[in-house]
């Protein structure tokens, strides 16, 4: 089958073609890893990782493609496994005790320099919340996910996800107001 015959199936298609199938595969990637690296980039920030992280994904997915029990769930299938990975790299990343992000980058250039302030002010604050935290408090406010999307990428219930964002938020608001 051709890139754009395979490109105009839907994901449940390309799914059951993909374990076996490379350029079906290919078609799922080229389909949802811009939308795993937006979610990937903004939970980690301006990081070299980013790109690592989204093939660590696609990897981990195909490995594992048979599991997939809903194909129409595939897009929070993968940001749940995109999630484990940026948790392992924050994890490794504390181990050695240097995280580090660039979030001046998301300043917009048109912007008054306070508001890139205020922006560089809050992901310091997010960069200071450990995994747990930062990761349901990026899902749900800046992806906009729904608690319960948030929960099932986060592999927790839907009362952890509460009262991780509501503690994330406690933090930012206590860091910003100093």
């Amino acid at each position: 089958m051709s890139n754009l015959a395979l490109s105009l199936l839907p994901d449940a298609a390309l799914v059951e073609r993909a374990s076996d199938d490379a350029e079906a595969f290919r078609a799922l990637y080229e389909r949802h890893a811009r939308y795993v690296a937006g979610v990937v980039f903004r939970v980690l920030g301006n990081d070299g990782d980013v790109d690592d992280v989204v093939q660590e994904t696609f990897l981990d997915a195909r490995e594992i493609l048979r599991t997939l029990e809903d194909p129409r769930a595939l897009r929070g299938w993968l940001v749940t496994i995109a999630v484990r990975r940026v948790h392992r790299l924050l994890r490794k990343r504390r181990r050695r005790a240097a995280l580090f992000f660039g979030f001046v980058a998301f300043a917009p250039k048109h912007s008054d320099p306070r508001d890139g302030q205020k922006v560089s002010d809050l992901y310091e604050a997010l960069d200071s919340l450990p995994a747990e935290l930062r990761v349901p408090w990026t899902l749900a406010r800046i992806e906009q996910l729904t608690l319960p999307e948030v929960a099932a990428a986060c592999e927790v219930s839907l009362a952890t996800v509460k009262r991780h964002i509501a503690a994330a938020e406690t933090r930012i608001q206590r860091r910003l107001s100093t």
